[in-house]
């Protein structure tokens, strides 16, 4: 299922021995190398095809982590040094393009989105390698080919046009998590409400635990660039509107599902600060978002429930973590392969229990656990997730992934969340 396997060059490499020791400063310049890729297909196949390499000023990620642990993402990214062979990063992501492909539209035919992967900067020719899911959930190459970054067509432009804010400053962006925040929809006399909103949306993260308690783990920043009109596109009412990121809702036909498919200008946007996450805040008063794993946050800045939409899509983008509910009559078949674990730590097939959050569950707690009053606090696997009603099972009853009516997340959800702030912070 979805996959179609391009070759761009030959390199075998095996990642069952991943290192952990990485010397940043022997293999990395302190910025960040860019590579943007079409990627296009159907439901069934996928293909890969280059577009630029762009070298950008910062990179805002750990120089300690290189190796991700995790095992998250529909994709992942892997960089060898091409002399030696030795792995140098890995980081798991997930895309539109993949969300389309579990669409009727893909069933009968095919789309291009663009894409792209940030990585830090080498120093010498590395080896780049796209792995993509199959139905069993492992990784099988989908593409590769090398980056020489002495090479004059790699990209270099400037990031002076805009002003950049720091709305919360911890420290070295190295060593903490760090949020880039973009303005979509405002205009240029609506960049003073715009500063004011990001104040108050960093104010609701840190209401939210475990970021209440580790607020010196996190930066926020904030890139001050105006759109030409306010609001964004909202298809279904026929109302168009000149953005800076061409954001809209109505994606893949969900009223509320708000995403913007011009990765290119979210990208150029971002660079102008040291980023792990993009949160980009529509100026809308209409309900939606979105959230994609190491892609994008989105969110309305003028909702009722922005306070508790903002970190409920901050945990799909940062921690990869799927929706609780059951959303429409899909079938839990036409979305997972029932004989196997979802990659998403807190949804389940019950296909191996013990590789999912069965350490947290009391031993009187039954598996599956009845949707009633007397397990209502307690974690265990209760059906209905991951937008099916039958077959998928979620760890509680309720849960930020769940519904607005709490702005908590469960105790599996706030350890994945967790886990990965200090993995950043480190």
């Amino acid at each position: 299922m979805k996959i179609t396997i391009l070759f761009f060059s030959i390199f075998l490499f095996s990642t069952s021995s991943m290192a952990q020791n990485i010397d940043f400063e022997t293999f990395f310049e302190d910025k960040s190398l860019r590579m943007d890729y079409l990627i296009a297909g159907s439901s069934e196949a996928s293909t890969v095809f280059f577009k630029q390499f762009k070298e950008e000023p910062f990179w805002g990620g750990s120089t300690k982590n290189m190796i991700d642990k995790f095992n998250l993402g529909d994709y992942r990214i892997l960089m060898r040094d091409s002399a030696s062979g030795k792995l140098l990063y890995t980081r798991g992501f997930s895309s539109l393009f993949y969300e389309w492909q579990d669409t009727e539209q893909a069933k009968i035919t095919e789309r291009s989105f663009y894409e792209s992967v940030v990585m830090p900067f080498p120093k010498q020719t590395v080896h780049l390698k796209i792995q993509v899911r199959d139905n069993e959930n492992k990784f099988v190459d989908l593409y590769q080919t090398y980056a020489n970054p002495t090479n004059y067509f790699v990209v270099k432009d400037k990031c002076d046009k805009y002003k950049v804010l720091k709305i919360h400053n911890s420290g070295n962006h190295h060593k903490k998590l760090d949020v880039v925040i973009l303005p979509e929809g405002y205009t240029k006399a609506e960049m003073g409400k715009f500063k004011d909103d990001c104040e108050r949306f960093v104010d609701y993260f840190f209401e939210v635990e475990p970021f209440k308690s580790n607020k010196n783990k996190v930066n926020f920043w904030a890139v001050n660039a105006p759109s030409e009109e306010s609001g964004t596109d909202i298809p279904g009412s026929g109302v168009w509107k000149n953005t800076i990121l061409n954001s809209n809702f109505y994606t893949f036909g969900i009223e509320r599902y708000l995403t913007t498919s011009d990765i290119n200008s979210v990208r150029n946007l971002a660079a102008y600060a040291p980023y792990d996450q993009i949160y980009i805040l529509v100026n809308t008063s209409k309900y939606g978002g979105g959230g994609i794993f190491n892609y994008y946050n989105l969110c309305g800045s003028n909702i009722r429930s922005a306070r508790e939409v903002f970190t409920h899509e901050f945990g799909h983008a940062f921690a990869a973590l799927a929706d609780e509910y059951a959303y429409g009559s899909t079938k839990a078949e036409d979305l997972y392969n029932l004989e196997v674990e979802p990659w998403m730590v807190n949804i389940s097939t019950l296909a191996d229990f013990d590789l999912k959050w069965k350490d947290l569950v009391e031993n009187d707690t039954p598996i599956p656990t009845p949707n009633s009053s007397a397990y209502k606090n307690k974690v265990g696997a209760f059906e209905g997730g991951g937008y099916v009603a039958k077959k998928i099972y979620r760890p509680s009853d309720n849960c930020k992934m769940k519904s607005n009516s709490t702005n908590n997340f469960c105790p599996v959800c706030y350890r994945a969340v967790y886990e990965l702030l200090l993995f950043y912070s480190e």
